[in-house]
C-alpha cells in the first residue's frame, strides 16, 4: 500500500512540511477475517502512510513532528462478487499543529481502484489487490494535497 514519492501527485520535493509530520492516530480499519472478506487494518494503514510520508520526505525522523496527522478509514466500499472488483476507500485526514492544536487541513478523500482477472484469477486475491490499490491511491492523493498546502515558513521548524 506504500507509495514512492515520485508517484505522489504534486510532489516537487519542496514544502515547509518537509520532515515535520508525524502520524498520530489511525482508526476505522478492520483486521481481515480469513473466513470472510479482505479488509485493511488500522495498523497496516498507519504503517503504509508512515512509509509513504517518509518516502515523500514529509515524515519527521523521530516521528515527533511539529504537525500531527490523524486518519480515520471511514469506509472501504467493496463488491460482494465480480469479475472486475472496484473498491473505494473513504478516509478522513486531519493535520494539526502539535502545540496549538490548530487544524491546518481536514478533508475526506475518496479513491476507487479496480482489480481485474488479469491481476488475480482468484476473487479473494483480486479483492485484496483492489483494497490495497484503493488505499495506495488515497495516500497518493493525500501527499499531493499536503504538498499543495500553503503553510508559512514561520509556522514550521525542523528540530
Amino acid at each position: 500500500m506504500t507509495i514512492l514519492a515520485t508517484d505522489a501527485i504534486g510532489y516537487t520535493g519542496e514544502t515547509p512540511l518537509k520532515e515535520n509530520v508525524s502520524v498520530d492516530e489511525s482508526t476505522g480499519g478492520h483486521n481481515t477475517n480469513p473466513l470472510w472478506t479482505s479488509q485493511v487494518s488500522s495498523d497496516d494503514f498507519k504503517q503504509a502512510l508512515e512509509d509513504s510520508l517518509a518516502s515523500a520526505q514529509l515524515l519527521h525522523p523521530q516521528k515527533s513532528g511539529k504537525y500531527r496527522l490523524s486518519l480515520e478509514l471511514q469506509k472501504l466500499k467493496q463488491p460482494f462478487v465480480g469479475i472486475n472488483m472496484t473498491v473505494t476507500a473513504s478516509v478522513n485526514y486531519k493535520l494539526t499543529h502539535s502545540e496549538t492544536n490548530q487544524v491546518l487541513f481536514e478533508e475526506t478523500i475518496e479513491t476507487p481502484f479496480t482489480a481485474t482477472v488479469s491481476d488475480a484469477f482468484i476473487g479473494v486475491e483480486r479483492l485484496k489487490i483492489a483494497n490495497e490499490g484503493a488505499v495506495r491511491e488515497n495516500i497518493k492523493m493525500l501527499i499531493g494535497k499536503l504538498y499543495e498546502l500553503e503553510v508559512s515558513e514561520s509556522q514550521v521548524t525542523v528540530e
